[in-house]
């Protein structure tokens, strides 16, 4: 089956049933906690899609900045970002070639997006080059282990395909994820800290029931599958 990201070109992003939208709570209350006061705070969203997290961090005051590969997911986020009367700027760009200036961010999120990249240690780079001393990288991805295999390659995958063509997002019969891309906690911390970046917390993101919409995630212990946490940019990194 082919894996490819041109399913992102065609997602109706803001579909009250989409499972990423459904997921934007749970992982935007993490980070807001761990941020504390956001107004003010210049905030770079890498692989921001269709604005999803981005619009969050903004009405709280934050300045934010939101970049992608794929132009189609853009013009749907900046369109609804004008809509809700949100100042956000959105660049094409990826992950590894960020298009901003050294040093510029407070804050950097990046969700839903290292398991998806071609060079983790390149992204990683790029994320520490472009925040501030003492600036935070919130993040979140999935484990690399045989659990994560069957649980999201062999069984969540299936869902999402059922899903999308439901919400004719595509046709075709994509894999969403790739196995072999997926991130074990301790080798990310291995490439953070390379580039400065000191992990400060790691939590599970877990199986938290099930709705109307699918599947329900809450934060808890447990890595195994999914993990999402945060590292602060050690000043002489």
């Amino acid at each position: 089956m082919k894996n490819s990201l041109e399913i992102y070109n065609q997602m109706d992003w803001w579909n009250p049933k989409h499972s990423l939208l459904q997921m934007v709570p749970v992982k935007y209350n993490y980070f807001k906690d761990k941020i504390v006061n956001l107004k003010g705070l210049k905030i770079l969203d890498v692989g921001c899609g269709g604005g999803l997290l981005s619009e969050e961090f903004a009405r709280q005051g934050a300045m934010v900045t939101g970049i992608d590969i794929s132009e189609p997911a853009l013009i749907i986020a900046r369109k609804h970002a004008l809509l809700n009367n949100l100042n956000i700027e959105y660049k094409i760009g990826s992950a590894e070639e960020i298009p901003v200036s050294n040093d510029k961010f407070d804050i950097v999120i990046c969700a839903d997006c290292l398991e998806h990249v071609n060079n983790l240690e390149k992204v990683i780079s790029e994320i520490s080059r472009v925040l501030n001393a003492g600036g935070i990288f919130c993040y979140d991805t999935i484990n690399k282990n045989f659990i994560s295999r069957i649980s999201v390659v062999w069984v969540m995958d299936k869902i999402l395909r059922h899903q999308y063509k439901k919400l004719n997002v595509s046709e075709k019969d994509y894999s969403v994820h790739e196995w072999k891309k997926f991130i074990k906690p301790e080798y990310l911390f291995q490439v953070m800290e390379k580039y400065g970046l000191k992990n400060s917390e790691l939590k599970g993101i877990q199986f938290g029931g099930i709705n109307k919409h699918g599947i329900k995630t809450k934060i808890g212990n447990n890595t195994k599958i999914a993990y999402i946490g945060f590292a602060k940019k050690i000043l002489n990194g």
